[in-house]
This record gives C-alpha cells, sequence and structure tokens, in this order.
C-alpha cells in the first residue's frame, strides 16, 4: 500500500466526467478540471468550482479527494487545484500490530490563454508534499499543454511534469497526447415579453457528442518483453459522451490501464452531479467517483 501511494497520485485521474469517458481527456478538456488533463483547454473551458471525491471499493482505507476553480475572460483564464490521496493501513512485527497513515497533496496553479481563436496553450506549477509515518517528501512540478480545433475535432498535448525538482522516483514526466470529436449545444438570442417589458434571453439547444482517443508515454517505466526488460510504456484510451443540453448525460470509456469505465451526469442550472464508475485499474480494482459543479452564471 505504501508503494502504491507513493507512485500512483502524479498521473492519477480526477473528474468524474474525463474518468467516465476513460480518461481521454487530452483533446476536450473544457471544466474545471481543465488544469490537470490539458492547461491549454483552460482557455476554453467555463468558469466554476469542482469538487471530486473517489473511493477504492477494493483497497479499504484508500481515497482520494480534490477541489478546482477556474476564473477569467474569453482570452485568458487562471485556475487550480488540490488533489489528496490518503491511506491508512496496519504495520507491525510478531508482537506489535499499529495503525498507520500516509498522505500524498498536490497544490496546482496555472493560466492559459489563446493565442488564436482556435488555439489555446497553458502552464501549470505543482507543490507536492508526501507524507508517512517514516518521513516525508517534496518537491515542484511544471506542466505544458497546447489545444488546438480544425471544427468539430480538436488536438491535445500535455507533458505533465516536464520539469520536476523531485525527479522520476516521485513524481515523473508523462507526454499525452489526444485527437476528439466534438460536437457542442448552440446557443440562440429569444426576445420574452415580461410584464410591459420585452427582454432578450439566450436560449441552449442541441446536445453534447463526443468521440476522443488518448495516447499516453510513461518515459521512465520498464516492462518485461520476451527478451527481457525495457524502457518506456505507451498506454492508450478510448471515451464517448452524450449529453443533451447538460441535463442528461452518459458516457463510457476503455483502455489498457482501466479496463473499462462508465459515467452519468445530471444537470440543473448552473449545477452539475456526475459520477463514474470503473474497473480494474492494473492491480487496483473497482472505483467509483464522485463529482460536482458549480458554472458561473
Amino acid at each position: 500500500m505504501f508503494l502504491l501511494l507513493l507512485s500512483y497520485p502524479v498521473f492519477h485521474p480526477v473528474d468524474s466526467r474525463a474518468t467516465g469517458m476513460g480518461c481521454a481527456f487530452t483533446a476536450i478538456a473544457d471544466d474545471m478540471f481543465a488544469y490537470f488533463w490539458n492547461p491549454g483547454g483552460m482557455a476554453f473551458g467555463e468558469n466554476g468550482l469542482g469538487f471530486y471525491y473517489e473511493r477504492y471499493m477494493d483497497v479499504p482505507g484508500l481515497s482520494v479527494n480534490s477541489m478546482t476553480f477556474l476564473s477569467g475572460n474569453k482570452n485568458m483564464k487562471f485556475g487550480g487545484g488540490w488533489i489528496r490521496t490518503a491511506t491508512s493501513f496496519y504495520q507491525g512485527g510478531y508482537d506489535m500490530v499499529d495503525t498507520t497513515s500516509a498522505s500524498d497533496n498536490i497544490f496546482s496553479f496555472g493560466m492559459g490563454t489563446r493565442i488564436t481563436p482556435n488555439m489555446g496553450v497553458g502552464i501549470v506549477l505543482h507543490r507536492y508534499l508526501f507524507t508517512c509515518f517514516d518521513g516525508s517528501k517534496s518537491g515542484m512540478g511544471f506542466d505544458f499543454g497546447i489545444r488546438y480545433r480544425f471544427s468539430p475535432v480538436w488536438l491535445g498535448f500535455v507533458a505533465r511534469n516536464l520539469f520536476s525538482s523531485s525527479g522520476d522516483e516521485y513524481y515523473p514526466t508523462i507526454y499525452r497526447a489526444g485527437i476528439g470529436f466534438l460536437g457542442l449545444p448552440k446557443e440562440r438570442i429569444k426576445r420574452v415579453k415580461k410584464g410591459e417589458k420585452i427582454v432578450r434571453v439566450r436560449e441552449r439547444y442541441g446536445y453534447r457528442v463526443a468521440v476522443s482517443l488518448d495516447v499516453e508515454r510513461r518515459a521512465y517505466a520498464v516492462r518485461e518483453t520476451d527478451t527481457g526488460w525495457s524502457e518506456g510504456v505507451w498506454h492508450w484510451f478510448l471515451g464517448i459522451e452524450y449529453s443533451p443540453l447538460d441535463i442528461l448525460g452518459i458516457r463510457c470509456g476503455f483502455s489498457d490501464v482501466e479496463k473499462w469505465s462508465v459515467g452519468l451526469t445530471l444537470g440543473y442550472s448552473n449545477f452539475l452531479f456526475e459520477f463514474s464508475y470503473g474497473g480494474n485499474q492494473e492491480t487496483i480494482g473497482r472505483r467509483m467517483r464522485m463529482n460536482f459543479k458549480v458554472k458561473q452564471p
């Protein structure tokens, strides 16, 4: 458990929408959690707050909590968040058994801007703090991301921990690229009579549909082959989403890491509740995720 917590959080996925799509989110990151998935998508995101909780159903005592925010104007936005992974477990020898705990905290702040109407770039700075019964480890990290639109096709690229003071042992560099088709609801202006006045009201119509594919390179990792051990591991992620007006959304995903996942969105006005469920994250088992988002009116 100690080694699992130590190595996993740096690429630990957060956001039930993204995880419900199998973590294929680099090209279409456009909400409050964009700072994590692709900082280049922050400038295209909706302002607001997000809260996230994850429970490991097959690993007692292990959970994840996170919160995020995004604010700014059309051309430049600021955002970030906090991710806490915590666990408690037993330790001891022949004549002593005790309960101890460990936690990993990641504090992030970044900015994204549009350098053209169809292209966004972003950077994120991270502060890491890992604590356990026998000591602690801390460091800084830097992410860089790009998101580009060939409407309705999006391309995305992100380098996580491109620079890290902790080195590959604790918070290694990960490269990820994605391509996705994203269709969004449209807006129209309606004139509505209120009393003796006629006011203009924006009305959204249509639906959101997305199909996305990601590939990821973990250069620090090793894998066993027929001829021995080889450095560098590739992973793939595929996701599908359908959501009419963000009122009700369904999604599913597949990958060679988390074999399958499904997700659901329920929305009303500027409030969104999102849920996802997935299994077989390498050796970690099933996970249940929930988040609540409040969009700025």
